[in-house]
């Protein structure tokens, strides 16, 4: 018997602009350094994988208990997961265009850290706009037929950090390494929306520029 295909899973992202990024990814190497003794500018994410996800603010990943241990670069998800067959990608990216080619650019600022009042990650929160609220009503009309069943809660723009289920102690030497003052109050430009694939790892796959003036 044939076993169903599994399907290849994208995400529309925002990336920062290079001086925002430059502030965040020595933030990450410090993390990195000071918490797990690596020497790398991604966002480090362990996640222990569960059967079922009873927190909508955790990632899911199926399994038993195992530990995924993994680096990825920055990146502020909008929306959910969309999961389709890869041989029906074009589907994707004709609706990425539909999304940008109706969008202009906006600005987010960063106002915060976060942590959702739990143990398990830190983000830079930004302010909420009617851009970008828009932009995720309009990535959602567009894409919501491909997300998953498994959802998760997603209601502030932010760039992870850190994120580890597995040990909360890494999260609390990870505060102490953060400097909170070099990342507030941030401007973000924001001009065009980034397709990411996952194959083997989460990759940024395609840029779609925003084409309304």
């Amino acid at each position: 018997m044939d076993m169903p295909e599994r399907k290849t899973e994208y995400r529309a992202m925002i990336r920062p602009s290079d001086e925002l990024s430059d502030l965040l990814k020595e933030q990450l190497s410090q993390i990195a350094e000071n918490v797990y003794k690596r020497k790398t500018d991604n966002v480090i994410y362990r996640v222990k994988t569960v059967k079922k996800q009873t927190n909508p603010r955790k990632l899911f990943a199926p399994g038993d208990g195992e530990i995924i241990d993994t680096e990825i670069s920055l990146h502020m998800a909008l929306g959910q997961k969309i999961a389709i067959d890869e041989k029906n990608e074009n589907e994707v990216l004709q609706r990425m265009e539909e999304v940008t080619s109706n969008t202009k650019s906006f600005t987010l600022i960063s106002t915060e850290l976060g942590d959702y009042g739990e143990d398990f990650t830190i983000f830079l929160a930004f302010s909420q706009s009617d851009e970008a609220d828009n932009l995720t009503a309009l990535i959602k009309e567009k894409m919501e037929l491909f997300f998953p069943s498994e959802r998760e809660k997603r209601d502030i723009l932010h760039f992870t950090l850190v994120y580890d289920d597995v040990d909360s102690e890494n999260i609390e030497k990870a505060w102490k390494v953060i400097d909170k003052s070099k990342l507030v109050n941030r401007g973000l430009p924001v001009a065009s929306l980034w397709l990411w694939k996952n194959k083997g790892g989460w990759k940024p796959y395609k840029e779609f520029p925003f084409k309304s003036s």
